[in-house]
């Protein structure tokens, strides 16, 4: 069982898990505090648009990713909000671009291994060039944050405070939006569609209950996002399971603890 952790595939899917992790329980939060819990499974359904596109057209999958998700991104930024609710417009963007994907990938086999990774993702086989990029991605994500953390959490807590504040909201929303996209397009082609989106939401979630404050929210959501991470990846190995539904479902198992303890100390207090 110890020799596992002296294989190069099982730390290159360790780093990538610990990397990814640390960035999703930020980015996470920051969705669910403008109430954008729909948008992972967006920007994520735009990824395998661009995959889909990519194959009928033999570009680059990369490119064409992140074309989608950036269009995507602009769309989202415009004041459609002023005519429906957020969620409406996620959950209507969402559906036709679903609906695009599939409609593209009915010109392709059915078996292609592209989709197949798309969607389940292929984190054991990451390899040295993918640790790179993933990295990278990493570091930018982390100092994007750093810099325009304040302006980020006044538009998600209290966007009346951001406007006296003289902060354009709008575009600080862009930021938040394309940042997203960017992180969202390079992960969901390394680890899957399904596993990223997970990450991003449901470790949010967990912190949510067990926080009083953004910044508790913010560390429990990276703290929830690492343990689940990392143990859903031992399970797999351990089982011989898809490594990225391993990984939702522990989130989940996650998640229902959290509330559990919730409810505990309701009931103390």
């Amino acid at each position: 069982m110890l020799e596992i952790f002296t294989q190069e595939f099982f730390i290159n899917s360790l780093l990538a898990v610990v990397m990814i992790s640390l960035v999703t329980g930020v980015l996470g939060s920051f969705m669910l505090w403008q109430r954008l819990s729909y948008l992972g499974d967006s920007l994520s359904h735009s990824a395998l648009l661009g995959i889909a596109l990519s194959l009928i057209f033999k570009i680059s999958p990369s490119i064409s990713i992140m074309l989608i998700a950036l269009t995507f991104a602009i769309l989202l930024s415009i004041n459609f909000h002023k005519l429906y609710s957020v969620d409406t417009i996620l959950n209507i963007i969402t559906n036709v671009i679903l609906s695009l994907s599939l409609i593209f990938m009915s010109f392709l086999p059915f078996n292609n291994r592209h989709i197949i990774t798309s969607l389940f993702g292929d984190i054991l086989m990451l390899d040295s060039d993918n640790i790179i990029l993933i990295f990278f991605t990493f570091i930018a994500v982390v100092l994007i944050l750093v810099l325009r953390w304040r302006h980020w959490l006044m538009i998600s807590i209290n966007q009346d405070l951001a406007v006296v504040e003289k902060v354009n909201v709008n575009l600080v929303r862009l930021e938040f939006l394309i940042t997203l996209a960017v992180f969202i397009a390079i992960s969901a082609q390394l680890i899957g569609i399904l596993l990223i989106s997970a990450f991003l939401l449901i470790p949010a979630a967990s912190a949510r209950l067990v926080s009083r404050t953004p910044m508790q929210m913010v560390i429990m959501a990276t703290f929830f996002s690492v343990i689940s991470g990392i143990s859903g990846l031992m399970l797999s190995l351990n089982f011989d399971l898809f490594t990225g539904p391993t990984i939702i479902l522990i989130s989940a198992v996650y998640l229902l603890i959290a509330c559990l303890i919730r409810n505990y100390i309701r009931n103390i207090i």
